[in-house]
């Protein structure tokens, strides 16, 4: 996740005409199993890679690229996460890794490998799940941190106010309520989003946490 944000900042200096959203979306089955998506969403996404190639050094794009393959390896191994899948050829804007889980304990303990921590029954879930809804602890701190510890610098950017924290979930059902401390930008039938300018999380501390119902 440290390359990924530091290198997401060298192709924003490319353009700053338009945002790049860091997604996290999680498609939820009735039987609290489901599938993610983690990684970069914009309408331009390849046309800022192309850019990037001829403006970044090799070897910052090569850890870029090699993002979705080392989170597919993170994956490998935990009981309940299938179909892992790297993202590294730009789809519809979209460039990331994407699994399945059986559970939510298997979604966390992915959360967490993702994040470089092996999971133990000590550490808070990052996400809850019950039978008609579904919650996320506040994670900014855990953001800001990695942000911090790869560069500080960035901190004051102004490049950050082109940067989001977009959560998408898709429910089995229609939601019923959502609460969280920004208001969902969409919320129709069974689709939630909720979009967070980094900006906010680093500067104001804005809670990432939010708790749906369905």
């Amino acid at each position: 996740m440290k390359r990924l944000i530091y290198a997401l900042f060298l192709m924003l200096s490319l353009s700053l005409t338009s945002c790049i959203d860091i997604l996290d979306e999680i498609v939820l089955n009735k039987d609290k199993s489901g599938s993610v998506f983690i990684g970069l969403e914009s309408q331009i996404l390849g046309t800022l890679m192309r850019s990037a190639r001829e403006q970044i050094d090799p070897q910052i794009m090569e850890q870029l690229d090699s993002f979705p393959s080392m989170a597919a390896e993170k994956l490998k191994g935990i009981k309940g996460i299938h179909e892992i899948n790297a993202l590294d050829v730009i789809a519809q804007g979209r460039f990331g890794i994407a699994f399945k889980f059986d559970n939510p304990k298997a979604l966390n303990r992915a959360y967490y490998a993702l994040m470089d921590i092996d999971k133990k029954f000590y550490h808070p879930k990052i996400v809850k799940i019950g039978k008609h809804k579904i919650s996320r602890r506040n994670i900014t701190p855990q953001l800001v941190d990695q942000i911090k510890s790869n560069d500080p610098d960035l901190i004051n950017s102004e490049l950050i106010k082109y940067l989001n924290i977009r959560t998408v979930l898709r429910l089995p059902s229609s939601s019923t309520s959502v609460e969280s401390a920004k208001k969902a930008n969409t919320r129709v039938a069974n689709r939630v989003l909720i979009k967070y300018p980094l900006d906010e999380l680093i500067r104001q501390g804005a809670s990432t946490a939010y708790k749906v119902r369905f």
